[in-house]
């Protein structure tokens, strides 16, 4: 398993349309591209933090062209809702992207265990 957190903060104004941005992305790439699924979180300090979970970094890289052009390969629906989001947030606080591999997962469970 591999998860992508994502930190950002959203204007107030904005929190809605933003929510809404998000969830048509992330069921697009749980559709489409192989995710597993993705929750987005509001902390009480303001900071949203969101994460997708993939079967491994092989199908996440696959679905996410990192070469400079992202959004080249995406529906304009999907390409508009990520720059939607992107105008949601407030880039002068911006936060980094984390990378975690799920070493123990209680969440997640196999069928058969």
């Amino acid at each position: 398993m591999f998860a992508i957190i994502y930190q950002m903060y959203v204007d107030e104004t904005d929190e809605k349309e933003f929510q809404q941005a998000w969830h048509q992305v992330a069921s697009y790439f749980t559709q489409y591209r192989g995710a597993l699924g993705s929750c987005l979180h509001k902390t009480d300090n303001g900071v949203w933090l969101a994460y997708s979970r993939w079967p491994d970094k092989a199908t996440r890289d696959a679905s996410w062209n990192t070469d400079g052009a992202p959004l080249a390969d995406l529906p304009d629906d999907i390409k508009s809702a990520i720059l939607k989001m992107k105008s949601c947030t407030n880039n002068a606080l911006k936060l980094p992207e984390i990378h975690m591999q799920v070493i123990d997962d209680l969440l997640h469970k196999k069928k058969n265990e």
